[in-house]
């Protein structure tokens, strides 16, 4: 059925004229495809409308009868033109034609017209199939591929010039047939094509040109049809590489890109070959030698300027995280690129730019990222080896000029969207080793290489916004003394904000806000910024360097990465100093401290609120636990390290009122962490006093108010014994049940507290009025109420930004609780757990029957033997698994199965539960039995008296008990004693016999 000739089809009058690629009297169609109308439709159809000779096309099975006719057969006329009917299997074109399309056998008769109408532009005319005199009026437009790819290769490849012609009317010649298959080079929007009717289409319309002329995505997906199956096995080749300065030389390749992404690239031609090669570099060295050991980048190579460096870091994040964070760098080195009037950016912009990705692991990273990676060809599977002459490979390097990009969505993205080409150094550690160890091979092995001006520091998962990188980029230039720059951080919300109905996420994003909006800029104000954001900052790469002895930024800053190294390597006698220990899991904060404390020198640090990007927020109970404990011991213990060692700012360069305002700013944050210390103390004590007021409130009858008041009051007493209880030694992904109705419980608690609250300036403005009696009390509940919810309104106003406060405020304030109490009570009873989140290889694995060889040739040199796969063949694998994992994005969150819990998680969430079953059990009872009886009233205690008469009862059961057993044991011994002396008694009788011995 014809999808246009469907009256209910929305594209039936608005379709596009159709070519008059040929007539049949066969009532079977090719499928037709209407006008896409954005590019997110069908990535994966055939292109009817190419808008370059050069992009590929489908082999079309109707060039014989659309070609022009050949100069002997002019003169017949319609009526006398000879039959011609082709043999079946005549050519290899027609045998495969044959063996893809059955349909294609059955035997028809052509007409040739032998005239051309001169309103077709000269194109060639169209031949009438018929077994009728009246031909079909329908039209075709071009159809998909009947061929495989690999018959098609075949086929064009077959000598068909001496095939034969059974019958000899058929005499088809065959420069018509070579002038038919030139035509199909050419653009269907070439002057010659003709259109059904009168209707031509010399030009494509706008949104024909927008997808099928310039969208790379339909470019690059053309291959892989609906037929495409990836091969098992892949080609296989061997080679030999000599090694880079001999015998202790390092093993270096340049690798050619995938012959199927090179036809999609825009720039091919290059001096360095950046364009169509891969750099792949097994380093064998360890970040601080990197120099020293000979490697270098091929940055270097081609001796250009760096700028900026930027720098993305990765464990195991998926690969719409990677493809999300990566698409806006790319899209940041684009907005450089379109600053013509400046004098540093402008069109070669993207040469100033390093681009660097640390993958934290070969084991641990993500295979579908990789599998992103390789599409864009900055990555080659194939060449990853753990050892080179049995030498380990501590990373892998793989550097490469991309122009392709690949968006959240995994659609394929180039220069149709104003990107521009972008240096990639992907770092892939053959080992994890933390977060830390990433930043160790950017500063200490990269940027002496790169030298650059600044350094951006991304994480996976952030989206930074078009103008981020430059904007930060742009508080150095303004400032010589800015060390360091702090990018606004949001919470993702999602597609209609989507996400703000978990109240978890919620919450976050309301602190993200008001952080940037009251706490930043107050730092900013003063020239020390606290911490800057991992996930978008950036850093002045002159400010970062050591002094000539060896201390600064960056050797303090690597000294957490030792430090903890020494804690896992040998657990059972180290010694590690926990408060140390601590305070690099805030590592970010004490470089801060550092920049800003450098000896002789006036760094500062600033926020730039204009520089924004995304995040994606923790949206589970456990992760967000989890990430909140080492943000919560890592700020306190760097702060009072800060502070322990505030004596240093006088060593510095800054000027004498620089220094004064940074010890106002120190008094304000002693007195933060004061408060941060007793927050449990505060929040039990002003819940006390606020839920309190009921008691004396004289509107509940029967002394109600008492007994809500108490209620509350024992409710939220365990649940923070329960907190003690829970966070003692038991992970939250073990626990996260407990810990979420623990949660909820003390949000119910804040929900109350919040009510008594406004009931009780309710009730004593209505009983007191606004007397002298009542001032105090009023005044001190209304400054209470403007310095929070007031104080936020009226920044966020200011700051023209209030949507959090309509959106998040209610679930932010229910939540405190929780931030005060949960996050606090479990970050300080895990102060000996100093882990980064993610473990390290203590121990990997060690194969070694994977890794290069090297082999002496006859001059005398070293060679490596490289085994390469058919690259071509696991990129068409690669854009297979690509499209087909774009479907599933549409589910917003994957479902992922529960992993059952390890043994030991398991054994401490039993243990867990008994405690807390039992603890909460005994509290309940008592805290009811003192509520029933007062002290005094002893004669009148039934409960005491129940008590007094079960002891005694249950004393007289165990005596009765006893006496039993006694009695038991007695008799007992006497039928054993009367036993033995009767058998003694006839032992004595039969001598040398004793049946008891």
């Amino acid at each position: 059925m014809n999808p246009f000739e469907d009256e209910d089809n929305p594209f039936r009058e608005n379709q596009p004229a159709l070519p008059n690629a040929a007539f049949t009297s066969d009532r079977t169609s090719p499928k037709r495809y209407h006008q896409l109308q954005d590019e997110e439709d069908a990535d994966d159809d055939f292109m009817a409308f190419p808008s370059s000779t050069h992009q590929r096309q489908s082999p079309n099975i109707f060039t014989r009868s659309t070609a022009r006719v050949n100069s002997k057969l002019k003169g017949n006329n319609l009526g006398d033109t000879p039959n011609l009917s082709f043999a079946n299997n005549s050519t290899p074109r027609a045998q495969f034609t044959t063996r893809e399309s059955p349909k294609r056998q059955k035997k028809r008769e052509v007409l040739i017209v032998d005239h051309e109408d001169d309103e077709n532009y000269g194109s060639p005319t169209r031949s009438q199939f018929g077994g009728s005199s009246i031909a079909s009026e329908r039209f075709l437009e071009p159809p998909q591929p009947i061929f495989s790819r690999e018959t098609f290769a075949e086929a064009n490849n077959a000598e068909d010039e001496n095939s034969t012609i059974t019958d000899e009317k058929d005499n088809y010649d065959y420069n018509s047939y070579q002038k038919a298959h030139e035509l199909e080079e050419r653009s269907l929007y070439s002057e010659s094509t003709a259109y059904s009717g009168s209707s031509y289409l010399s030009q494509p319309t706008h949104a024909e040109s927008d997808y099928f002329g310039a969208s790379i995505d339909g470019n690059i997906m053309s291959n892989i049809n609906n037929g495409y199956v990836p091969k098992r096995e892949k080609t296989l080749t061997k080679r030999k590489v000599r090694l880079v300065g001999g015998k202790t030389g390092n093993l270096v390749l340049e690798n050619p890109v995938p012959e199927e992404l090179r036809k999609v690239l825009t720039r091919t031609e290059s001096p360095f070959g950046e364009f169509t090669n891969m750099t792949y570099t097994a380093c064998t060295s360890d970040p601080d030698n990197f120099i020293s050991d000979g490697f270098s980048l091929r940055a270097a190579k081609f001796e250009r300027e760096t700028e900026i460096v930027i720098c993305i870091t990765m464990y195991n994040e998926d690969e719409h995280a990677f493809a999300r964070t990566m698409h806006g760098v790319m899209k940041n080195v684009a907005h450089l690129c379109s600053r013509h009037k400046s004098k540093l950016w402008g069109k070669e912009a993207w040469k100033k730019i390093q681009v660097i990705i640390v993958a934290d692991g070969r084991n641990k990273v993500n295979e579908s990222v990789l599998q992103l990676l390789t599409a864009t060809g900055c990555y080659q599977d194939n060449l990853a080896r753990p050892f080179v002459n049995n030498k380990k490979v501590n990373a892998h390097l793989f550097e490469y000029t991309t122009q392709i990009s690949i968006d959240e969505n995994l659609k394929f993205k180039g220069d149709e969207k104003n990107l521009a080409p972008v240096q990639v150094l992907f770092c892939l550690k053959e080992q994890n080793q933390k977060k830390i160890n990433s930043h160790r091979w950017l500063f200490n092995a990269f940027c002496p290489i790169l030298d650059p001006n600044v350094v951006v520091l991304l994480d996976v998962g952030t989206k930074p916004d078009n103008h981020a990188i430059y904007n930060l980029w742009k508080a150095f230039d303004r400032d010589s003394n800015v060390a360091g720059a702090a990018g606004e951080i949001k919470a993702m919300k999602g597609k209609g904000w989507i996400n703000l109905t978990n109240p978890l996420v919620a919450s976050q994003n309301f602190e993200y806000k008001m952080s940037n909006i009251l706490d930043k800029p107050l730092e900013s104000l003063f020239g020390y910024i606290s911490v800057l954001p991992g996930a978008l900052s950036a850093y002045r790469y002159k400010a970062l360097t050591n002094h000539e002895d060896g201390t600064g930024p960056l050797a303090a800053y690597f000294k957490g990465e030792d430090l903890l190294n020494d804690h896992h390597s040998d657990k059972q006698n180290s010694k590690t100093n926990f408060f140390e220990a601590n305070m690099y899991l805030a590592e970010d904060r004490i470089l801060c401290w550092e920049l800003v404390a450098k000896r002789k020198e006036n760094w500062v640090l600033k926020f730039v609120k204009s520089a924004t990007g995304e995040t994606d927020v923790p949206e589970n109970l456990p992760e967000f636990i989890s990430q909140r404990r080492r943000w919560i011991n890592g700020a306190f213990f760097a702060a009072l390290y800060a502070l322990r060692h505030s004596n240093r700012i006088w060593a510095t360069d800054h000027s004498f009122a620089r220094k004064f305002w940074f010890q106002i700013e120190f008094a304000y944050q002693f007195v933060t962490l004061v408060f941060s210390f007793f927050s449990l103390s505060n929040f039990y004590l002003t819940f006390y006093f606020l839920t309190g007021s009921l008691v004396s409130n004289k509107n509940f009858g029967h002394n109600g108010g008492f007994w809500i008041f108490t209620l509350f009051n024992y409710l939220c007493i365990c649940i923070l014994t329960s907190l003690f209880i829970v966070s003692i030694g038991n992970r939250p992904q073990a626990s996260k049940n407990i810990f979420k109705t623990l949660i909820i419980l003390l949000t119910i608690c804040a929900l109350y507290a919040l009510i008594v609250g406004f009931y009780f300036v309710f009730n004593t403005i209505t009983e007191f009025g606004m007397g002298d009696s009542s001032t105090y009390v009023l005044v001190s509940i209304v400054v209470s109420l403007l310095a929070t919810y007031g104080l936020y309104f009226l920044m966020s106003f200011l700051y023209m930004d209030p949507w959090h406060m309509f959106t998040c405020s209610i679930q932010y304030f229910l939540m405190i609780p929780s931030y005060t109490c949960t996050l606090q009570i479990f970050a300080f009873c895990n102060t000996h757990d100093v882990s980064w989140g993610t473990k390290g290889d203590n121990n990997p694995k060690i194969d070694k029957s994977n890794q290069y060889i090297i082999e002496k040739n006859d001059k005398g040199e070293f060679e490596a033997v490289v085994v390469d796969v058919n690259i071509d063949e696991v990129y068409l694998e690669t854009l297979y698994n690509i499209r087909a994992k774009r479907s599933n994005r549409k589910v917003a969150h994957v479902h992922k199965e529960k992993a059952p819990m390890e043994g030991e998680d398991y054994a401490k969430d039993v243990r867990t539960r008994v405690v807390l079953i039992w603890m909460i059990a005994n509290l309940v009872f008592i805290m009811t039995m003192l509520q029933v009886y007062s002290p005094g009233e002893t004669t009148k205690n039934i409960y005491l008296a129940f008590i007094l008469w079960t002891v005694a009862l249950l004393s007289l059961f165990r005596a009765i008990g006893s006496l039993g057993y006694l009695l038991q044991n007695l008799a007992r011994f006497v039928v054993e004693s009367r036993s033995k002396w009767l058998h003694r008694r006839e032992g004595y009788a039969v001598p040398s016999h004793n049946p008891l011995n």
